[in-house]
């Protein structure tokens, strides 16, 4: 990388939001080259170690797939996203919602990629094809990635949430632009991460860039049916177990627990 590129990258990883916004205010040649270059390494060499899993022709297909997750999450999403910061009161035009989404992703990259040689190690020593020690492997390897996933997200987001700030002058807008935000990506990348699908690379299934059904069905339609497939008893009634009705109970008040904790600050 140039030094223009490796100081913009150092600046958004340190979440310097004074330097962050003029960067904001610079247009589209300021440094759109860098977060997409930042997206295509971070997101690729992470991709790499995910496949790698499965087998070293799994790991280029998931390093070309996991940059263009992201960037077809934002290309599907950017128009909302604009349309939500305007609504909401981020203060940010749609060129500057775009640039700000890609900066979060691209620190999320950054992170992800720099841990990209931990997963590798730990997809090479994978046991082997028939090993009974691979069906504890796998799903140990899909959990600790979920885990890295959502500590990328989590951190990226933290550092979207004070840059959104910076321009609406409001905490409470930030707040309320960034979980539209979130729930718009979210939204629309769950979907597309289910018609690219594969990216761990199922080792009882064989090695694909994608399966041969893409596009039939939702990820809402699976998570739903994995949801009906656990409660067997209410597959064949209208009505819900009594224990499943406590259990969905307790999760909604710890739900609003949560959102009582977490309310949105006033101005």
């Amino acid at each position: 990388m140039t030094t223009t590129h490796s100081t913009r990258l150092l600046t958004l990883a340190r979440g310097e939001t004074a330097n962050l916004s003029r960067w904001l205010g610079e247009g589209l040649r300021g440094g759109m080259v860098t977060l997409v270059l930042g997206i295509t390494l971070g997101c690729g060499l992470y991709g790499f170690s995910l496949g790698l899993g499965r087998a070293p022709l799994m790991a280029f297909f998931v390093a070309v797939k996991m940059p263009l997750l992201i960037f077809l999450t934002l290309g599907v999403n950017g128009l909302i996203n604009g349309m939500f910061g305007a609504l909401l009161g981020s203060g940010m035009s749609f060129r500057q919602t775009m640039q700000a989404c890609l900066m979060s992703f691209t620190l999320f990259a950054l992170i992800v990629g720099s841990l990209a040689p931990v997963m590798a190690c730990m997809a090479l020593n994978r046991p082997a094809d028939g090993d009974l020690g691979l069906e504890h492997w796998y799903p140990v390897f899909l959990l600790t990635n979920t885990a890295v996933i959502a500590f990328a997200g989590l951190v990226a987001n933290r550092k979207l949430l004070r840059l959104i700030e910076s321009f609406s002058g409001s905490r409470a807008a930030a707040w309320r632009t960034l979980i539209a935000w979130l729930a718009g990506n979210l939204f629309v990348g769950a979907q597309l991460s289910y018609n690219l699908r594969p990216f761990f690379g199922n080792p009882t299934l064989p090695v694909a860039f994608l399966r041969p059904d893409p596009f039939n069905g939702t990820f809402y339609e699976i998570v739903w049916k994995m949801v009906v497939a656990a409660m067997p008893e209410w597959s064949g009634s209208a009505f819900l177990h009594p224990l499943e009705v406590t259990l969905l109970v307790l999760l909604m008040v710890a739900v609003g627990r949560t959102i009582v904790k977490f309310r949105l600050p006033k101005n």
